[in-house]
């Protein structure tokens, strides 16, 4: 197949998944799948747990508690982790985490020994780890993958390449086994996507048909309105998510309140996420002329521990006004560690081009008429 081109199959993506999955189980004795709580990955472990019953077999199950999680997401990892067919790798370990929630406590530390804990641990977590591992989010999920044998061991990811273009790319830029697009292989380690061209609403239907126990968080954002693109399950402080702090009073008001009590920073979050006067770079704030005075301005107002860092981001980055607002909304986030991408010097060219062709035919039909 070749990279990045779409080609349609007389399947069905739940057959094609099954099949996927079922194809992993036959090369690898260790199956492991990653579940956060969120609906993609759940229907994945669903389908895995499907298979694995059939062949007598456990799935070794990962999910890295980051305590700042909805108690929801918590009600459905701990229903899953005491499934018979599964091995739970449920992870309650001092962890670092990044705070967009406050320029003074940029990092929480979740689990940290001595602290006040939101919530008790779980009986059925892993508590310790007698190991050397960095203590951050993604380093460790690094360092649990290097412990399996990589050539006895695939992990299942519940991506979906629907979700952006990235992601599309991420999933077939490297097919990993047997020149399969949906498989990368990252220095001999195997990750599988047997989801990778569902869409968002392949996901729903097969909850719905198959009675699929999933987080009960998305029936309240559901009611409240939000977006396909909004409905996101992930820890309370994240940098994409941090805008659900608003509703969190109505989902889950004693998760509000240990919150308020843990981390700083929650309530100005939550009050000005939910009225759009901070955090937002849709429309420029009315005392200034470009996106780019708005930016210095912001960068001038940064702590001079990260202030550098965005200046040698900045430094390599195109000259545009929507560079500009991009910028800006990394440093209203404080997002010095780079997860707010900002426009390419080709996605502007392709703005331009479509701006001018718009000029263009408009031009004309004005003209004629």
């Amino acid at each position: 197949m070749k990279q990045g081109v779409k080609i349609y199959i007389n399947k069905d993506v739940l057959t094609s998944a099954r099949e996927r999955i079922s194809l992993m189980f036959d090369k690898f004795e260790n199956i492991c799948c990653s579940l956060s709580g969120g609906k993609d990955s759940t229907v994945l472990l669903h389908l895995a747990l499907e298979e694995a019953k059939k062949r007598d077999r456990k799935v070794n199950v990962f999910f890295l508690d980051q305590e700042a999680e909805y108690s929801h997401t918590i009600d459905i990892i701990d229903y899953y982790m005491r499934l018979p067919n599964v091995v739970p790798y449920w992870y309650q370990i001092p962890i670092k985490m990044r705070n967009v929630t406050s320029y003074t406590e940029e990092y929480l530390n979740a689990w940290g020994e001595g602290e006040k804990w939101m919530r008790p641990k779980s009986e059925i977590a892993i508590h310790e780890v007698k190991a050397d591992y960095k203590a951050r989010f993604y380093d460790f999920i690094d360092w649990f993958e290097e412990q399996w044998n990589k050539e006895k061991t695939c992990f299942l990811v519940g991506l979906r390449a629907e979700e952006s273009l990235n992601r599309f790319r991420a999933v077939t830029k490297h097919p990993g086994i047997d020149n399969l697009m949906w498989t990368t292989n990252t220095k001999g380690k195997i990750k599988v996507y047997p989801l990778y061209d569902w869409t968002f609403e392949d996901i729903w239907i097969y909850i719905a048909q198959n009675n699929v126990p999933y987080n009960k968080i998305y029936d309240f954002m559901y009611k409240l309105g939000f977006g396909m693109s909004e409905m996101r399950v992930s820890n309370l402080i994240h940098i994409h998510a941090f805008k659900c702090l608003a509703s969190l009073p109505e989902f889950e008001p004693d998760t509000y309140n240990a919150l308020l009590e843990r981390i700083g920073g929650v309530h100005v979050a939550a009050r000005y996420s939910k009225e759009n006067v901070m955090y937002d770079t849709k429309k420029l704030p009315g005392k200034f002329k470009t996106w780019k005075e708005y930016r210095d301005f912001l960068l001038d107002t940064t702590p001079l521990e990260h202030k550098d860092i965005f200046i040698k981001r900045f430094a390599n980055q195109p000259d545009h006004e929507r560079t500009y607002r991009g910028q800006c909304k990394q440093l209203l986030l404080n997002g010095w560690g780079n997860g707010i991408p900002v426009p390419t010097a080709s996605a502007i060219k392709q703005y331009e081009d479509k701006k001018k062709k718009q000029i263009e035919e408009w031009s004309k039909i004005l003209w004629l008429n």
